[in-house]
């Protein structure tokens, strides 16, 4: 493991300290596999936990990953486990600490997992909520180059997808041909499965691809992105295949001019919900298709594809310079088309950068 990367770790770990601080807890239980590679490096976590004291770090794991963590993780002392929960708590009894004050992710802790906590530690138990997700918000340089390298990645994929062409493919076969691009060129795979969809399927902002050929003279939205070093890109563009008519047009200059209004809105200081949905969503809403854009405008991209910060029309969050997130309103009238343009920008003092830099002309596609 580089000098840089333990570093960041030991930061990490300083953080996630300071939160259990402020919730006055002596342990904290880290379930969430996302969370467990954020402060650990550990990539095996759907079969691990952490448990950060205010001295000790430790990473609960079975067999078949001992070896892994030997590789990956370095400032975690290893606890050997058959099941991890049990043996787990029992580590932090062995550690004095049987009534102590732990710390748990509500969020991703099932029932059945947090009964056998409550059965097996007699002291205090508190669910921190979203504390770490909201560490994980500001990312580093090193996060952001993740992200930027995956964005590159899927920048170049759709510029293959669109040459290739879309008129009488399949959904599912460009969905696929996108997943092969950007393995190809370098990602560890896809972020989230990709969207594809035409004509009607397009009024469907998160269609499933299937079997239905593309037509000339729709509008086929394609959402995707690239997953590189455990980090994600997310974007969408709209494809004309073919003349479409001046309707359509209309309406994808609408989401343009609401995408812009949205990313100008972006910048350290703003609110997600109140400045940078309330930029775009007035867009859509003069041109009279307010009651057609039903979803948030963005949302927090890092680990996961949806993290914080929120820039949604109910709930938002407000921006720091380092926070990396999507701007994308969409138009979706049933039964006809849809219409959604989504970059991935990182958070500045003064605005926003731009990730994502595929065009966003209206790109005709045979």
């Amino acid at each position: 493991m580089s000098t840089t990367s333990s570093k960041r770790r030991t930061a990490r770990l300083t953080t996630a300290r300071a939160l259990m601080v402020r919730h006055k807890l002596d342990w904290l239980l880290v379930s969430d596999p996302y969370d467990v590679f954020y402060l650990s490096g550990f990539r095996g976590g759907d079969d691990a936990c952490l448990l950060v004291g205010t001295q000790d770090a430790l990473i609960c794991t079975d067999s078949r990953y001992w070896a892994q963590v030997g590789e990956e993780v370095d400032g975690f002392e290893l606890e050997k486990t058959e099941t991890l929960l049990e043996d787990a708590l029992a580590a932090v009894a062995r550690r004095g600490a049987a009534s102590a004050s732990i710390g748990f992710e509500g969020a991703h802790l099932t029932y059945a997992q947090h009964r056998t906590v409550r059965r097996l530690h007699a002291g205090r138990l508190r669910d921190i909520g979203a504390g770490l997700l909201e560490l994980r918000a500001v990312k580093d340089a090193d996060e952001i180059e993740c992200v930027r390298r995956a964005a590159a990645i899927t920048d170049t994929a759709l510029e293959v997808v669109a040459a290739t062409g879309l008129a009488g493919r399949t959904e599912r076969e460009v969905a696929w041909q996108i997943a092969d691009e950007l393995e190809r060129r370098g990602a560890d795979g896809v972020a989230f499965p990709s969207i594809v969809a035409g004509g009607e399927r397009a009024a469907l902002a998160h269609a499933i691809p299937g079997e239905r050929p593309i037509k000339r003279g729709e509008l086929v939205v394609i959402d995707t992105g690239a997953r590189v070093g455990g980090y994600c890109s997310d974007i969408t563009r709209t494809f004309a295949v073919g003349i479409v008519s001046e309707e359509q047009q209309r309406v994808y200059d609408i989401v343009l001019q609401a995408q812009l209004a949205g990313l100008a809105a972006v910048r350290a200081g703003a609110h997600g919900r109140d400045d940078v949905d309330a930029a775009a969503r007035h867009v859509i809403a003069a041109a009279g298709f307010g009651d057609d854009f039903g979803h948030g405008t963005g949302h927090g991209v890092g680990l996961e594809v949806h993290e914080r910060p929120r820039l949604g029309r109910l709930v938002g969050d407000k921006l720091a310079a380092g926070m990396v997130a999507t701007v994308e309103p969409g138009i979706y009238i049933e039964g006809s088309l849809g219409v959604r343009i989504e970059d991935t920008v990182v958070v500045t003092e003064s605005g926003c950068e731009r990730l994502t830099l595929f065009s966003k002309d209206l790109r005709v596609v045979g």
